[in-house]
């Protein structure tokens, strides 16, 4: 049985998905962006980060915006 994890970490996440690491931290801090923060780690939810990310590049004309922090 092929078990994948469920949550990935910044390094995990850039290399499953062909993006740098630094814009998946920068996409962590756009509301809405499924990502979970534990102390200063940051893990993303692959399945919801696929769906996020398609569902953006299907609506080119959505920008995301970043919260302030």
């Amino acid at each position: 049985m092929n078990q994948q994890k469920i949550l990935l970490s910044v390094k995990e996440f850039a290399q499953v998905s062909g993006l740098g690491a630094n814009t998946i931290r920068n996409l962590a801090q756009i509301d809405g962006f499924p990502a979970l923060r534990n102390g200063r780690r940051i893990l993303i939810h692959r399945r919801a980060a696929d769906a996020w990310l398609e569902a953006r590049a299907l609506h080119k004309d959505c920008t995301p915006q970043a919260t302030g922090s």
